[in-house]
């Protein structure tokens, strides 16, 4: 019985050092559990830490990342698309997405560009190696898409879908015989959504009655319109010398290469016979062809020269009769400056300018304002580069209408 007791008192002891090392064991067991998952849940913490720096890094790239499309041509059934960095980060254009709006069985289709432009630098000829025919009778809406996801939308017109607005300007419409008329052709882009034109090549047609004649000493200028954006409007220039009867009319008619059928404008020069130094509405102007090197106004004025001048000569021009000057219209042929105009009057600079941009060629006009003059006024043109040595072409030609 002793016995039997003492072996029971010996159980029992051992039975409390198991539970010690059952109990230690369950602890490890929850600590290490505990610090796993606070190891794991820390290191997701820190991950999704820095996938929202990422992505807020992203995003303010993606803010910072700025392009524009500054140029789409059609050049041999090909698109030609100018693309300018203006923002401050790299950016790569990586997709090209096109429809054609003419053609509803022409699926909407991706190409890969993956092309990089720099930070203020341009990428031209985007769209010349891909399998696409850009036909000059079918409107696009093309979207340049970058790496980043910015994208540009853009729509290109066909002139041919639908009549635009188009107006002949004859500057005189009545010409003594042997003087010269300019024809100004203005086509502007109405579209009811907002596409660009691209590529405007004007066609001019003359009916000239027996008798009479007329001679092209200049135009188109220029000769194509590269684009034009919606509520734009296009300029194009012609100079002729009529001769003819007193009371004959001669018909120029305008309108557009790949047009809309029936969407043109027409207008008569009538031929009479007074003759003389101002006596009729006549356009007198004058041009500067090479380098300019000055940006002063006051030392670059040309009236009354025809040829081009590569003098830096002061040349007025003597107001016979009393009159209006208006209807000032500028034509850059070269050089990629701004060019800025102004009629001076006695010295004095006078209401009637306009400015260029620096794209070649382009044109400008004032078509509003006027300026009277007397006898004896003298007129001339100041010529106003936007740098120090531009080279270029320009001309321009002014209206004067006697009282």
């Amino acid at each position: 019985m002793k016995f039997e007791l003492l072996m029971l008192v010996g159980l029992l002891k051992n039975r409390k050092g198991l539970s010690s090392v059952i109990g230690s064991i369950f602890f490890i067991i929850v600590f290490t559990s505990a610090a796993t998952y606070v190891v794991y849940s820390m290191n997701q913490i820190d991950k999704i830490g820095q996938t929202i720096i990422t992505k807020s890094q992203d995003d303010r790239n993606r803010d910072h990342e700025a392009f524009e499309i500054t140029s789409v041509t059609r050049d041999n059934n090909k698109f030609n698309i100018t693309v300018q960095n203006t923002g401050q980060l790299p950016l790569n254009i990586t997709r090209l997405w096109i429809q054609n709006k003419t053609d509803p069985t022409w699926s909407t289709t991706k190409f890969s560009i993956n092309q990089a432009v720099s930070p203020g630098q341009t990428l031209t000829k985007v769209g010349q190696n891909l399998k696409l025919a850009a036909l000059p009778t079918q409107a696009y809406d093309i979207s340049l898409v970058t790496d980043r996801g910015n994208t540009k939308e853009f729509l290109v017109n066909s002139a041919s879908q639908k009549p635009i607005i188009l107006q002949l300007f004859v500057l005189p419409e009545k010409v003594p015989t042997g003087f010269v008329t300019t024809l100004l052709f203005a086509v502007t882009n109405n579209m009811s959504n907002n596409g660009v034109l691209t590529n405007l090549a004007p066609n001019l047609s003359v009916v000239i009655p027996q008798g009479a004649s007329a001679t092209r000493l200049s135009g188109p200028e220029p000769t194509i319109y590269p684009l034009l954006a919606k509520g734009d409007t296009a300029y194009f220039k012609w100079a002729y010398t009529v001769t003819g009867n007193s009371g004959q009319g001669i018909n120029f008619t305008a309108s557009l290469q790949n047009g809309y059928l029936g969407n043109f404008v027409s207008r008569n020069v009538t031929i009479n016979a007074i003759q003389g130094g101002l006596p009729v509405k006549v356009i007198i102007g004058g041009g500067f062809t090479g380098l300019m090197a000055t940006t002063s106004q006051n030392y670059l004025r040309f009236f009354a020269d025809y040829s081009p001048s590569t003098s830096y000569n002061l040349k007025s021009m003597i107001i016979p009769t009393a009159g209006t000057l208006k209807n000032l219209y500028v034509n850059k042929a070269t050089g990629a400056t701004v060019v800025t105009f102004t009629l001076y009057k006695n010295g004095v600079t006078t209401g009637l300018i306009c400015t260029t941009n620096n794209l070649t060629p382009t044109t400008c006009s004032d078509l509003i304002d006027s300026v009277p003059v007397s006898p004896g006024n003298t007129i001339a043109m100041g010529i106003l580069p936007s740098t120090i040595t531009p080279t270029g072409d320009v001309s321009f030609s002014v209206e004067f209408d006697p009282s």
